[in-house]
């Protein structure tokens, strides 16, 4: 089987920070930069930019259609509108160094962010009215020191929470609204339980998710959802490399990055045949329609497999 990588959209910027997708299609991206932020459609071209911002470690959301930002700030979340305009701020207390959390919005277009919580190894997931920023809705999560949280949407509604600690733990959550209940907004949380596996990618029919380990050698592993039970197991091709942080499905394929002797981007098809896709990329991003994006400091782009 031969098996490579073609490429179909790219862009330039100079200090890319993080690229986060918007939503389960992944229809659009929030790009978060030395100048400030911006949303990209499913092919890279700019949609949207906020140039007046400082964003922060966060990851941030974007909604370009109605031109607004979301952001994760050190010690506030705030919206901004087209022109860098403030909408409303929520204060929190403050993130530690090297922490950060996270913003979203929903597939209704509610915001939603990752604040600290009122003790060191807590944080709060929040659910805000769009036109104040009042809370809503609130529920604690398990997360002492996130070094940064990373939200991946899934097409019932869910938002994977993939959140690191540095060396020392590797969490995910699944969070999602569940409307009004006598008048009270609520939030579901699906608490994966685990301490070591990184969240990397949902598929498109939202029955099944990527596991990388976290900190020690180990296999991919494909987990059905919700039960999160393990499908597949893909092993390293060799010991000298391991699974890096970032996978993605690719139809049939599963594309991912191999660290070790000689960093690589490879994509494993469903007998187990590691293929090496010849590409670069600090950065490994789940993109629409089974393909995905590299990410380096200066550039955005996207591939699929051929």
């Amino acid at each position: 089987m031969n098996v490579s990588a073609e490429l179909v959209g790219e862009v330039d910027l100079d200090g890319i920070v993080l690229v986060v997708a918007n939503d389960a299609a992944r229809s659009s991206f929030t790009v978060s930069s030395l100048g400030g932020v911006m949303a990209v459609d499913a092919n890279v071209r700019p949609l949207g930019r906020w140039k007046r911002v400082a964003p922060g470690r966060g990851s941030h959301a974007t909604a370009p259609s109605r031109g607004l930002a979301l952001l994760s700030g050190r010690d506030a979340v705030v919206l901004v509108g087209p022109a860098g305009d403030v909408v409303w701020s929520y204060p929190h207390r403050r993130w530690a160094d090297y922490e950060a959390g996270c913003t979203w919005f929903d597939r209704t277009g509610q915001p939603y962010a990752v604040v600290p919580g009122d003790s060191s190894d807590r944080c709060v997931v929040v659910r805000f009215d769009i036109e104040s920023g009042r809370p809503l809705a609130g529920v604690p999560i398990r997360a002492d020191e996130p070094a940064g949280i990373s939200p991946i949407h899934h097409r019932d509604g869910w938002v994977g929470l993939s959140e690191g600690e540095g060396q020392d733990a590797a969490r995910a959550w699944w969070v999602r609204s569940t409307g009004q209940r006598d008048g009270v907004d609520g939030l579901e949380v699906l608490d994966a339980g685990w301490d070591d596996w990184v969240l990397c990618d949902v598929d498109r029919s939202g029955s099944k998710i990527i596991t990388v380990p976290h900190g020690c050698p180990g296999p991919l592993v494909v987990r059905s959802f919700p039960d999160l039970q393990a499908v597949r197991a893909v092993e390293s091709p060799d010991d000298e490399h391991g699974w890096d942080h970032t996978a993605c499905f690719a139809g049939e394929m599963i594309v991912s990055r191999l660290y070790g002797t000689h960093d690589r981007i490879v994509a494993v098809d469903p007998a187990g045949t590691v293929h090496d896709l010849h590409l670069g990329g600090d950065d490994l991003i789940p993109a629409a329609a089974d393909s995905w994006l590299t990410v380096t400091r200066t550039s955005i782009r996207r591939y699929k497999l051929t």
